[in-house]
């Protein structure tokens, strides 16, 4: 199989096309690699140098089409601006066909808030991607931004409620019935658990993995290629999303031990194995 990653390349942070092509190469699957940037760290460092690519979008796209090149699935990531998203929505179309499968991550914001290089076009953009999409893997602050509700909103909730209000807010913004919407990174009641709810038009399911309580870079870009990779090989869902969550708990239980810091990601190196 074959996945074409739009995303950017750090260097230091394990994230974005690091976790895409470590995973998707772990599980089989070759990597198309677009950059819509390259950066000397990811961007929770105080200092960095990023070039950006955006201009490399569309080229690839017309390139890749006069090729005849099939994509079993596209998945996207990161988006510096607005436009980075409108290229990258129009590489979907161009090359997504009748077996092509896409994920979009909606990278906007987190803990209530939005990320630096968020705007109001961003996020229409990014809308309009997440149409085009058959899984979306966002965080409770994305879900919220994308259906146009108060980021701290879901605060208010705890337990049931909380995911109540969850599948409330993902209704909102399924723009396919067939959708799938995993909703990362969710607190719940239980000391050190967080959890990642799955949405289908079938139902739901909630996947429980050990947190503690840092915020490491990278973990996003990991759960959504684990979870993608694993729908691509045929996997059920839940059981994709419960491979992403066993292998991110992993690997941040070594992060631990090393002493490695939020910002430089979790230590999943050694547990690519899992994933074979």
């Amino acid at each position: 199989m074959r996945v074409a990653a739009i995303n950017d390349l750090s260097g230091l942070g394990r994230c974005s096309l690091l976790a895409d092509i470590s995973v998707f190469s772990a599980m089989g699957i070759e990597t198309c690699a677009v950059p819509i940037a390259v950066l000397s760290a990811q961007t929770g460092f105080s200092s960095y140098y990023c070039k950006e690519l955006t201009g490399v979008i569309p080229e690839y796209a017309e390139k890749y089409k006069g090729q005849k090149v099939e994509f079993d699935g596209i998945i996207t990531g990161f988006m510096l601006n607005e436009t980075q998203a409108g290229s990258a929505l129009e590489f979907i179309k161009t090359l997504k066909s009748e077996g092509t499968r896409v994920l979009v991550d909606p990278v906007l914001g987190d803990d209530g808030k939005r990320y630096m290089n968020f705007s109001e076009e961003l996020l229409a953009a990014m809308k309009e991607m997440v149409k085009e999409a058959d899984i979306i893997t966002p965080n409770i602050t994305e879900l919220c931004l994308l259906a146009d509700i108060d980021p701290t909103e879901h605060s208010k909730y705890l337990g049931d409620e909380l995911i109540d209000y969850i599948l409330r807010v993902a209704e909102k913004i399924r723009g396919n019935r067939k959708q799938l919407i995993a909703v990362t990174g969710i607190p719940l009641p239980e000391a050190g658990e967080v959890g990642n709810l799955i949405a289908t038009e079938l139902g739901h399911g909630i996947i429980r993995a050990h947190s503690n309580g840092v915020h490491y870079s990278g973990t996003g870009d990991l759960f959504a290629a684990v979870l993608f990779g694993g729908i691509l090989n045929g996997k059920d869902p839940l059981d994709a999303a419960k491979l992403a969550g066993d292998f991110i708990s992993a690997s941040v239980e070594d992060a631990v031990k090393n002493g490695i810091s939020g910002n430089e990601g979790i230590a999943f190196e050694k547990h690519l194995g899992m994933l074979i």
